[in-house]
């Protein structure tokens, strides 16, 4: 299992929730915000959203944003 930890950017509610690593690495993550109920893309790796594979790091790159691990 992977934990990650995030802020809502809707309302900044900051939250650490559990995937698994498959799911992470070959499949589609979609986590929901425990307070404002928004959905998150965490993982596309099956082309749902976008027409290449992509994860949160990613994302993050392309928005100037670091990424820890």
């Amino acid at each position: 299992r992977l934990l990650i930890g995030f802020t809502c950017k809707v309302c900044k509610h900051r939250q650490f929730k559990t995937m698994s690593k498959h799911a992470y690495e070959k499949g589609v993550v979609l986590i929901q915000c425990d307070s404002c109920k928004n959905r998150h893309l965490i993982a596309d790796n099956l082309g749902w959203f976008r027409d290449k594979s992509i994860n949160v790091e990613d994302l993050m790159r392309e928005k100037g944003e670091k990424v820890r691990q």
